[in-house]
């Protein structure tokens, strides 16, 4: 964002501390408790959701040379992803094309060829069929279409979309990022990942993307670690079509107000979040960028992976390693909360006490994001791609 901008998002942050006030929503939301319990929504979530409309399954530094690859499958479609021998990015469906057993076995590597491990069928990075044992036992077949079959991909900012869908159509970045195109463009997120890991919660995959998209449970829940840096449930929030960004001010913005505005830089005194719908949370602190995504896995079991990509080398020095390890060990806390909790939800959903689901007025972003998977599903339901146009 500009610098007009950026002074503005920390005039309103200072705005509400001078008057102890709150961006809101005209009224508060109500869902409806069956959409997390709902098995026919929940199929369609994952058809409409994750496997019709792009993904993020990865970062371009998991592919650093010709011959690399990567398996992704927690859309519930298993994918490969290969940087070929002419150092394009491809997606395939990660099935080899005779009984359909994994052409890729292994989750990540560098190969000349990918060979399954049930007959040995090989492919090179950029899908064709290379060879099979007893070539005689197949004779009359057309080997040119027995290629992995190809998903469309396209990458931006370091992340790699993907629409796990065979025949499905090009992603539009342009249309699918919008207006937080740029803004993730200055934060830089294609810098070198650092971690990637990844948990299993049994929960709904919505209950726990619920708890990334407010920060009214911060002071409460996470009251012992991170919740004294924040102001108390001050966020900004800023829809950006199905996508949004929330401004989370740590105490320290208050020393800007007895500043000159030509000296604030608003990522020195906030966390800067942005929602990349539907499944991903990105987060810039001070130090490192990091982004959370939920990826459902059954009704009430969800997988949450990190990926963690800052300025940090190996090579750095002991001070900004631990430095750096202060802050993950921080987040690892904080998870760990919000796992537990998420857990908590789901059997207070499944045991009837509530009807509905409710969003006070500051939980803007939660609402809107709902409001979102509703607008998806209903263009997929008419059969046009959830995305929109």
């Amino acid at each position: 964002m500009d610098a007009d901008a950026e002074r503005g998002l920390v005039q309103r942050v200072l705005d509400h501390i001078a008057t102890d006030t709150r961006d809101l929503a005209p009224a508060v939301t109500r869902r409806h408790t069956g959409e997390y319990l709902d098995p026919v929504r929940f199929a369609e979530e994952q058809q409409a959701l994750f496997r019709d409309h792009p993904v993020v399954v990865g970062h371009t530094a998991q592919l650093p040379e010709p011959g690399s690859f990567f398996t992704h499958d927690h859309s519930g479609v298993p994918i490969v992803v290969t940087r070929g021998a002419d150092g394009e990015l491809r997606a395939f469906l990660n099935v080899c094309r005779h009984r359909g057993a994994r052409a890729a076995a292994e989750p990540c590597g560098t190969a000349r060829r990918l060979t399954c491990r049930f007959h040995g069928w090989t492919y090179d990075l950029e899908g064709r069929l290379r060879g099979l044992p007893q070539p005689e036992g197949f004779d009359g077949l057309d080997r040119d279409g027995l290629g992995l079959v190809a998903l469309p991909l396209a990458h931006r900012h370091g992340l790699i979309f993907v629409r796990p869908r065979a025949g499905g159509a090009a992603i539009d970045l342009d249309h699918l990022l919008g207006a937080i195109d740029a803004e993730v463009a200055e934060h830089h997120p294609e810098r070198y990942v650092l971690t990637l890991r990844s948990w299993e919660v049994a929960c709904n995959w919505k209950v726990l993307l619920d708890n990334f998209l407010e920060m009214y449970h911060v002071p409460v829940l996470h009251g012992s670690n991170i919740g004294p840096m924040f102001e108390p449930n001050r966020s900004l929030y800023d829809a950006m079509g199905a996508n949004g960004r929330r401004i989370d001010p740590r105490t320290s913005i208050r020393r800007l107000a007895d500043r000159p505005p030509a000296s604030w830089r608003l990522r020195d005194h906030a966390l800067i979040t942005y929602h990349l719908f539907p499944n991903l949370q990105t987060f810039w602190t001070q130090d490192y960028f990091s982004w959370l995504q939920v990826w459902p896995l059954a009704i009430d079991r969800t997988v949450c992976v990190q990926f963690i990509a800052a300025d940090w080398r190996p090579e750095d020095g002991d001070t900004e390693r631990d430095h750096l390890q202060t802050n993950l060990d921080l987040f690892d806390q904080t998870l760990a909360e919000d796992f537990g909790v998420s857990e908590e939800i789901q059997r207070g959903l499944g045991s009837g006490a509530n009807e509905v689901v409710l969003f006070g007025r500051f939980e803007q972003e939660a609402a809107g994001v709902h409001a979102a998977a509703d607008a998806a599903l209903a263009r997929w339901r008419a059969g046009q791609r959830p995305e929109g146009p």
